[in-house]
């Protein structure tokens, strides 16, 4: 990559960049190529697939990723770049994203831009499993049992609460 002055870098700002469906992979590898800074959040979950979990890693924010660029020189590179739908403002002109929101979402991620999503359950959370034997029961949440993803969960079967431990990714929240 090229060295920056200081002019240069005064004028960079982070701008949302939309892209066609599930092209925010090619829309970053092709404004790496022309030598933009980019940063695509991603996150962890898993998916039923015939019966078992399968780990899978998906963008924060579907169709969009952040870009760092000087508009005045940038803009017609990146809006024709292949790929890439627009860059989002207010139906005149792009505008930018606060240096402190990409900060902020760069300081949860780790290793490979993957956000680490804070859970929100609380023991006593009523939640329904969602694949596997147990799909449809609802229960309430207990506690969390490791770091890996397991759960205690509480089943009302025939009257009686009973513990049972199962994956975090098999669960969701019932309101």
């Amino acid at each position: 990559m090229k060295q920056m002055n200081q002019t240069d870098q005064k004028n960079l700002q982070w701008f949302v960049i939309q892209t066609k469906p599930a092209g925010e992979h090619r829309v970053e590898r092709n404004l790496l190529n022309q030598e933009i800074e980019t940063f695509l959040p991603m996150y962890e979950t898993y998916r039923p697939v015939k019966g078992k979990m399968i780990r899978i890693i998906l963008p924060l924010f579907p169709n969009y990723l952040f870009a760092r660029l000087d508009l005045d020189l940038d803009y017609y590179r990146v809006r024709w770049t292949r790929g890439v739908s627009k860059i989002l403002g207010n139906g005149i002109q792009p505008l930018p994203v606060s240096d402190r929101v990409v900060k902020a979402i760069k300081d949860r991620s780790g290793e490979g831009n993957l956000v680490k999503l804070e859970e929100d359950w609380k023991e006593g959370d009523p939640v329904q499993i969602r694949s596997g034997i147990l799909k449809d029961l609802t229960g309430v949440f207990q506690k969390k049992i490791s770091d890996s993803g397991r759960v205690r969960i509480l089943l009302n079967l025939i009257g009686v609460d009973v513990p049972v431990q199962i994956s975090k990714w098999q669960l969701r929240k019932v309101a």
